[in-house]
Order: structure tokens, then C-alpha cells, then sequence
């Protein structure tokens, strides 16, 4: 018996999903390890030049490009054969759309993809409109180029707002011989795109919004740590201006590093917003972890930049060598900052615990300095120049032990709002439950209270 084009298409997707989600969850991980078992057995056998040439290739390729092109690949034919079994006109609108809607989660996706989905109706509208009064003229072409633009630009598709006048220009390519008609295939073609998409754009990042905030917010604590620790070995050693302008240099990256946190936590508090799996309560927790890391890295670039001015600038006063343990013990802290944030198995008491007694050495480290310099150092300005570290000091470690006012002011509002849906649907679990058993037999009641 033959099945009809819907039940193949619906088949086809329902089997898209159960495997990327078993390739993120299940065979991903089991493959990342086993590659990195054969690798540890192999590479000793390898010939030092292609050791070489294999680690610089690694080095150089971004993997998160990679994986975007190959997915997107993958979607934007999946959506073909969709869209050609159940015979649609807009086939080639299916694959665009499969590839413009492929992001790093899933919830993106269908962010993107909706609007998308309503500037291509608008933009297909407009143009049958344009079409039927003024027919095909220079003015109509600009008018449906211009005002598609105008709605991409509101809708905030970004760099897909071209997509709206090229859909509505195709209108009138097709010709108005059967509009309507190619008015709902179009349609009917994006949606089946955005649906590939968000079906698979797991497979992109690899990782949960929430996993991969907490993933780019522990690689801005390490980034942290590694330059505090290279900014105390300068320190304690001695360092000249070149090596003081690669710090420099390195602390104001630290920004670029913040944007990509900004992205990740920012995505993740839109999806937790309309996910069923993670409670917005989780959420709290990372946007205080995210100000904390803030405000150090504005605290590691104002070291940095003491530093430098110390060795580019004549006649200013140096930075003493006893000022480096301190800035060992900072980085430490910031290292334990980013293991707590990284590692699933950590117990978070433990490792709140190891944090905190770290914290305490950096407060002992630091009345130690400032001891030793005020007994050892009569240079005022040299004094000043220190003071003026052991106060950025003192700041990240008001803010990783979380008690600086600081962290309070731009903080986010946790007023009445909107519920988020995993809040919702407890809640609404919680009060059919109650409905039930407040609707059953009084004995039945009771046998329950008991036990």
C-alpha cells in the first residue's frame, strides 16, 4: 500500500530528531572519547612532522564553523527531498530557509525562523498587492524591494531581511498566472525549512544553552586566571615594555571573550523563558556569575594597564616584585572559579568550600604585601602604584566571594512578569493533581494521607 507524501515527510522528520538527539546525547560523547583514547595510543607512533602539521591544522580550523557548514549542508538537502516529495513549487525556498535557520539552539531557530517565516507572507502579499494594481514596472520593483527591507529591518531578521524582497521579486518573476496558489507553497516551503532547522541546529553547538553559558563564562575565568598568573611571574621576576604591551594587549581581548558570555547568557535566558527543561531558576544563578566575571575582567585590565605604564613610561615608578604572589593567589582563585563552573560531577559545596579557602589565602597573601611594601618601600609613588593594584585585588575578591556592592548596581529586576513555562506547567501539574484527589473518595483520601 502506497503512503502518502505527508506520512513519508513526517516519518522522515520524526527520524531526523530521534538521531540528532542521540548523536548530541549518546554518540557524541562516546566518540569524543574514544578518538581521544586511539589518539593517546597513536601519537607516540606518529612522525614528529605530522604531529605538527596535525596540531597546527587543529589550531587553525574553527570547529564551530565546521560543524555549522556540514549541518547546514545536511539540512538544506534534507528540506529539498521534503519539499519535492510533497510536490511543493518552492523547493529552493525550503533549503534556503533549512540553512538561514540553523543556529547554535533550537530555540533560536524558531525565533528566527517565525519572523522569518512572517516577512516572507508579508513580503509575498505585498508583492500579489503591488502586482494586481500597478503590474510589473521599474516602480513596482522598487517599491517590493524597498518595503521588503523596511519589514525584514522590523521584524530584526538581521542579515536575512533580504530574503523578504527576494521572496516577493520571485513573486513576480513566477508570474500571476496561479499567485495564490504559489502564495501558500512558498509559505508551506519555509516552514518546512524552519522546522528542518530547528530539528537540527543541536548538532551545531553540540551543547545546552544553559551548558554553553556556563562553558564561555569558565573559559573567561581561566582566560583571567592565565593573565593574572602571567602578570604575578612578571612581577615577581621583572618584565620589560614589550612583554607589559602583550598583557596589555591580551587584557583588552578579555572583552571580545566578554561579548561571546554576553551572547551565551542572553540566548540562554530567552530559551529558559519557553523551555520545559530548564527552570528559570537556573538562570539567576548565571547572570550573577556573568557580573562577577565582569567586573573582573574591568579589574585585570586596570592591573594590566598599571603595569604597562610602569615599564613604557620614563620616570614612573615601578611595580615592587612583592606585589607577584598576590596576583598568584588571584589567579588561583579565578582558576578555582572556573573548575566550579565547568565540572558536572563537582560537588558545588566542596568546591564552594576550596573557593572560599582560597579567598582567604589572597586575603592573607594580601596583608603580607601590604606589609612588607609599606616596611620595605619608601618611594611614594612607587606606594601609590601599588596601592592602586592591592585595590583592584581587593575588588575581585569582593566580587568572587560575591559580597561587593558593586555587583548590585545593573542588576537584573526579579519582579512580577510573564511566567516562564517551566514554572507554569509545575504549577498547573500541581493544582490537576490537587483537582483529583480533592474529586476522589473520602477513604481513598485518607488511605493516601496515612500513607
Amino acid at each position: 500500500m502506497p503512503q502518502s507524501p505527508i506520512t513519508i515527510v513526517a516519518a522522515s522528520l520524526v527520524l531526523c530528531a530521534v538521531v540528532a538527539a542521540l548523536l548530541r546525547r549518546k554518540v557524541k560523547p562516546a566518540a569524543e572519547a574514544a578518538g581521544r583514547i586511539v589518539l593517546d595510543r597513536v601519537r607516540p607512533y606518529l612522525p614528529a612532522g605530522v604531529r605538527r602539521v596535525a596540531r597546527r591544522w587543529h589550531e587553525r580550523i574553527d570547529h564551530a564553523t565546521v560543524r555549522t557548514v556540514v549541518v547546514a549542508a545536511i539540512a538544506a538537502g534534507i528540506a529539498w527531498f521534503a519539499a519535492e516529495t510533497l510536490h511543493l513549487a518552492g523547493a529552493v525556498t525550503a533549503s534556503i530557509s533549512a540553512i538561514l535557520s540553523v543556529h547554535l539552539s533550537s530555540h533560536a531557530s524558531v525565533r528566527d525562523g517565525t519572523r522569518r517565516m512572517i516577512g516572507t507572507l508579508a513580503g509575498v502579499g505585498f508583492a500579489v498587492s503591488v502586482w494586481g494594481v500597478f503590474g510589473p514596472s521599474p516602480l513596482s520593483i522598487a517599491a517590493i524591494a524597498g518595503c521588503g527591507l523596511v519589514v525584514g529591518r522590523l521584524l530584526r531578521l538581521g542579515d536575512g531581511a533580504v530574503t523578504v524582497p527576494a521572496t516577493s521579486l520571485g513573486v513576480l518573476v513566477a508570474g500571476s498566472a496561479g499567485t495564490e496558489h504559489l502564495v501558500w507553497e512558498r509559505a508551506g516551503a519555509t516552514g518546512l525549512g524552519i522546522v528542518v532547522g530547528v530539528i537540527l541546529s543541536p548538532l551545531v553547538g553540540g551543547m545546552t544553552p544553559l551548558e554553553r553559558a556556563h562553558c564561555k563564562l569558565a573559559y573567561l575565568s581561566t582566560e583571567i586566571a592565565r593573565l593574572l598568573g602571567d602578570l604575578g611571574a612578571g612581577a615577581a621576576r621583572g618584565y620589560g615594555r614589550d612583554q607589559a604591551t602583550q598583557w596589555l594587549a591580551r587584557s583588552r581581548a578579555l572583552g571580545e571573550t566578554l561579548g561571546e558570555a554576553v551572547d551565551a547568557v542572553e540566548d540562554l535566558d530567552r530559551q529558559a523563558r519557553w523551555s520545559l527543561t530548564t527552570p528559570i531558576a537556573e538562570v539567576a544563578p548565571v547572570h550573577h556569575t556573568f557580573r562577577v566575571l565582569e567586573h573582573g575582567v574591568h579589574q585585570v585590565n586596570s592591573v594590566a594597564r598599571s603595569m604597562f605604564d610602569a615599564a613604557a613610561t620614563p620616570d614612573h615608578p615601578g611595580v615592587p616584585d612583592q606585589i607577584g604572589p598576590l596576583l598568584a593567589a588571584a589567579s588561583e582563585a579565578f582558576a578555582a572559579h572556573a573548575s566550579l563552573e565547568t565540572d558536572p560531577d563537582a560537588d558545588p559545596t566542596q568546591d564552594a568550600d576550596s573557593l572560599e579557602d582560597l579567598l582567604d589565602g589572597l586575603r592573607e597573601v594580601r596583608r603580607e604585601t601590604l606589609h612588607k611594601v609599606r616596611t620595605q618601600i619608601e618611594d611614594t609613588g612607587v606606594l601609590v602604584l601599588t596601592g592602586s593594584i592591592i585595590t583592584d585585588i581587593d575588588r575581585m575578591a569582593g566580587s568572587l566571594e560575591r559580597s561587593a556592592p558593586a555587583l548590585a548596581v545593573g542588576a537584573r529586576e526579579t519582579g512580577p512578569g510573564i511566567p516562564a513555562v517551566s514554572e507554569v506547567v509545575p504549577a498547573v501539574r500541581s493544582f490537576w493533581e490537587k483537582a483529583v484527589v480533592t474529586k476522589a473518595d473520602p477513604d481513598t483520601v485518607n488511605r493516601r494521607a496515612s500513607s
